[in-house]
């Protein structure tokens, strides 16, 4: 399932490195805020966690915050970033593919990060499959967030911005157990879906 602009994340990487700017962040501030909204009601303590995604691992001090007790895996289809994940976390598995098509098997708790923000052809569809297919390898709950509002907001070339209701309508319709976070920013939102 393509999310992303071919090559997008090979080119930004390098011409930022090992840098926020890489994964499209404009600095350390916007991953943590949006870290910290996903991991705040998510049950932590001794979870089999996939984090979809994982760009350079950096959700692992998040999920520290809340528990030294965990285990991770961090997969993401970049492998530069994965190699920094490596260097960066010791003793964390991190695997390069792609998490919504190779079957990892089944975790407790999956989380996704940025990931569904890509402007490519069929945008939504893809997202929808996205939420369903990482939905389906959770056992406790999966939380991911996404650009968008419940406004509209113009596409970019890059990034294409959903309409929140649309999304929480789908969701709805794979658990009525749902966690909506839109006041962190004005251009996105998380939703936490629980079994």
């Amino acid at each position: 399932m393509d999310l992303t602009t071919a090559g997008d994340y090979e080119d930004s990487f390098g011409r930022y490195g090992e840098s926020p700017k890489a994964l499209h962040w404009a600095n350390y501030r916007v991953p943590a805020v949006r870290f910290r909204e996903l991991v705040q009601d998510l049950p932590i303590e001794g979870k089999r966690i996939l984090d979809a995604g994982c760009g350079m691992g950096d959700l692992l001090p998040f999920l520290y915050a809340k528990s030294p007790d965990f285990s991770y895996l961090g997969m993401d289809i970049n492998a530069d970033f994965i190699d920094i994940a490596r260097r960066r976390y010791e003793g964390h598995e991190f695997k390069v593919g792609n998490p919504f098509n190779d079957d990892v098997g089944k975790f407790d708790i999956v989380i996704s990060s940025g990931v569904l923000n890509g402007n490519v052809e069929n945008w939504m569809e893809k997202r929808k499959k996205a939420i369903k297919s990482l939905f389906d390898k959770s056992e406790v709950a999966l939380a991911f967030n996404m650009s968008g509002s419940f406004k509209p907001i113009p596409n970019t070339p890059i990034t294409a911005f959903a309409d929140t209701l649309e999304i929480v309508d789908y969701c709805s319709k794979l658990t009525p157990k749902l966690i909506v976070r839109a006041h962190y920013t004005g251009r996105g939102f998380a939703i936490i879906m629980f079994r």
